[in-house]
């Protein structure tokens, strides 16, 4: 027989699946009545609230998660995604410090730091962090492209021509190789 708060986790996740999104709060809200401490019931609520856009709940909901489960380096990391939407790049680039230190190989949170380096402008930064999502993901094609237009940009604002070849060198080399991979984007780039 299924227990009650599972009656309700699973009516959440098909109302979330649905994306009856007022239904599956009010089911996680009564699992957690009925289990202050399930990690899952939290962390499907701060998703729910990050997808309705209501990002100060969500928030709330993960510092709650964090309570329960300091260890888990996927709540820093999803607090870090709600953070960057709420352009509070500062917040996002230290919940993803801490992902990093809970996961080393954590590619998708090197991704999210370059994202908010660059929306913070210090390009360099981003392609470093783009550099060790790479390290670990050597197939994210995505990550190659990004590196491509960064380099492009700083192309753009450099002066000296040394530096600047460089960087285009360096541009046209991710752009082959996120092509290589199959990006369609950098395939369309290369054809363009």
């Amino acid at each position: 027989m299924i227990s009650e708060d599972n009656k309700y986790f699973y009516s959440a996740l098909s109302n979330i699946q649905n994306e009856k999104y007022n239904e599956a709060i009010d089911d996680l809200l009564k699992v957690i009545e009925i289990d202050n401490n399930n990690l899952d019931a939290y962390h499907n609520l701060a998703r729910v609230y990050y997808e309705i856009k209501n990002y100060d709940k969500a928030i709330e909901t993960y510092n709650k998660s964090i309570e329960i489960y300091p260890h888990d380096s996927d709540i820093y990391y999803y607090r870090a995604e709600v953070y960057i939407d709420k352009k509070d790049y500062d917040k996002a680039i230290e919940d993803l410090e801490k992902a990093i230190i809970k996961n080393e190989a954590y590619s998708d949170a090197y991704y999210l730091m370059s994202v908010a380096y660059r929306k913070k402008k210090k390009y360099k930064k981003a392609i470093k962090y783009l550099k060790l999502t790479l390290e670990f993901n050597p197939e994210d094609y995505i990550a190659y492209y990004d590196v491509y237009k960064l380099y492009t940009i700083l192309s753009k604002h450099e002066k000296n021509e040394d530096t600047k070849n460089k960087y285009l060198q360096r541009a046209e080399k991710c752009l082959k190789k996120s092509a290589d991979l199959g990006y369609e984007k950098a395939l369309e780039q290369l054809n363009a």
